[in-house]
């Protein structure tokens, strides 16, 4: 398991902008993570002091960059270039009824120049709050 320090470490958003809490568990190709940013007041994604579903994409390739960090031979660091197919299945995520949402990316494809990535947003009860897919791209020389 990772906590939010390691992660802090191998991801480029910082503080407040870091919407990961812990990486439960990861392998090459899926990876597992927790939050619980999205009941805190200082979320810098709220708007009009609500947390909108799509923040979740946000989310999701957040924890898609830590599995990349985790799973790559060197460090490169990637630009999200497309969010596809995404469906919403909820109103907003800052609900108190969640303790935790967790996020799973599944990595669909991966070659030199980038990734895809289907995600998933559960709640604790397994009530899925958003899914989608997105592309990675990396630099290349």
């Amino acid at each position: 398991m990772l906590t939010r320090d390691a992660i802090l470490r191998h991801i480029p958003h910082q503080g407040n902008s870091c919407l990961l809490d812990a990486a439960t568990e990861w392998n090459d190709t899926q990876l597992e993570a927790l939050t619980r940013r999205h009941n805190d007041p200082d979320n810098p994604y709220r708007v009009d002091g609500q947390l909108p579903p799509v923040t979740g994409v946000e989310m999701a390739m957040q924890a898609a960059a830590l599995h990349g960090a985790l799973t790559a031979h060197e460090a490169r660091q990637g630009w999200l270039t497309s969010v596809r197919d995404v469906r919403i299945h909820c109103d907003r995520l800052d609900n108190t009824d969640w303790d935790t949402i967790t996020i799973t990316v599944t990595q669909k494809h991966q070659a030199h120049s980038g990734m895809i990535y289907d995600f998933t947003l559960s709640a604790p009860s397994g009530t899925l709050l958003l899914d989608g897919t997105g592309t990675v791209m990396l630099p290349t020389d």
